[in-house]
């Protein structure tokens, strides 16, 4: 199977493999799938390594892709399907869930089910239907139940026939693994955590510093570091442009200010983990191009809560981000 990314691909109907110079060995097969920015195909068995051609329903043509296609033959696989996972790592409630994908050579019932590895718990299962040659996929986003779950290891078990929610699978026809994590590092680019006065605590004029400076340069995109809904979304002399949001699951407040324009969120917002909220900038009292990032415990920001240094945390979020 390949996926063929490209600009308005939404109607493909036909892709043609030219193989080497001339038409003799081309092989053309149809799009299982298309999407607006991609196309799904099975490779035909007569296909050779070469450049891709689109063929939209109404016969029109593209030029030859720029990249080339490899086509290897290797031993025919024995199993009555395949399991892929996209993305190893996925955050909690993030903008890109985990996803599973199935594709099956035969007609067959299946159950997905989702295993917790540090313990062996089973989190959650759906039932699919598979269809020879079409890729079905699910989607999991850190929540059971409406609970999230707590971050480590996880696994997808595909078993046949329909499975029993909380019982034991049998042997999986195939699985894959991945890492359920919580947060995600807010800058997303190279960074720096500054000297003694960007810490938590540092004086500043007859007050402390709440939070820990992150040093970037300006435009570089600031992330929502947990998913949650929007407190704030303005600006204020000193703060520059700023964004509070409560973090879902998590009675903690995140702050980050300073940010190049006004973030598009709104007050009221639902924001994902992950899902760009601004960039760094250096609106308000700002020396330099750096976020200042605060946490706070609950009940929240500037409303009973205490700041928290945020520094611990942003280090161990940078580890795997």
């Amino acid at each position: 199977m390949l996926r063929i990314r490209g600009r308005t691909m939404g109607s493909v109907a036909r892709i043609v493999f030219l193989g080497g110079k001339g038409n003799g060995d081309n092989v053309t097969t149809r799009a299982l799938v298309a999407r607006s920015s991609s196309v799904d195909v099975a490779v035909p068995e007569r296909a050779v390594s070469g450049r891709l051609r689109a063929i939209n329903a109404n016969g029109k043509r593209s030029s030859a892709s720029r990249a080339t296609v490899s086509v290897r033959r290797t031993a025919r696989a024995s199993g009555p399907l395949d399991v892929a996972v996209v993305e190893r790592r996925v955050f909690y409630g993030g903008a890109q869930p985990a996803r599973v994908d199935l594709l099956a050579r035969e007609a067959m019932s299946v159950a997905i089910v989702l295993v917790r590895l540090t313990d062996g718990a089973v989190v959650t299962g759906w039932p699919v239907a598979l269809v020879p040659g079409i890729i079905s996929s699910v989607t999991w986003d850190g929540r059971a139940a409406g609970a999230a779950q707590p971050p480590g290891r996880y696994a997808f078990h595909v078993i046949a026939g329909a499975g029993v929610p909380g019982a034991q699978p049998p042997a999986p026809l195939g699985t894959v693994a991945l890492d359920l994590v919580d947060h995600a590092f807010p800058v997303r680019g190279r960074h720096t955590y500054g000297g003694s006065a960007a810490r938590f605590g540092a004086g500043r004029g007859g007050r402390r510093h709440q939070g820990h400076d992150v040093f970037a340069r300006c435009g570089t995109p600031v992330v929502a570091a947990r998913g949650g809904v929007v407190k704030v979304s303005r600006f204020e002399a000193r703060a520059g442009h700023y964004v509070v949001i409560a973090g879902e699951h998590t009675e903690i407040d995140y702050v980050y200010m300073h940010m190049r324009a006004r973030s598009p969120l709104r007050t009221g917002a639902r924001v994902r983990t992950g899902q760009r909220i601004g960039a760094v900038g250096d609106t308000g009292h700002a020396h330099g191009c750096h976020l200042h990032f605060e946490m706070w415990s609950s009940p929240g920001w500037h409303s009973g809560g205490q700041p928290v240094d945020p520094l611990p945390f942003l280090r161990a979020w940078a580890a795997y981000s």
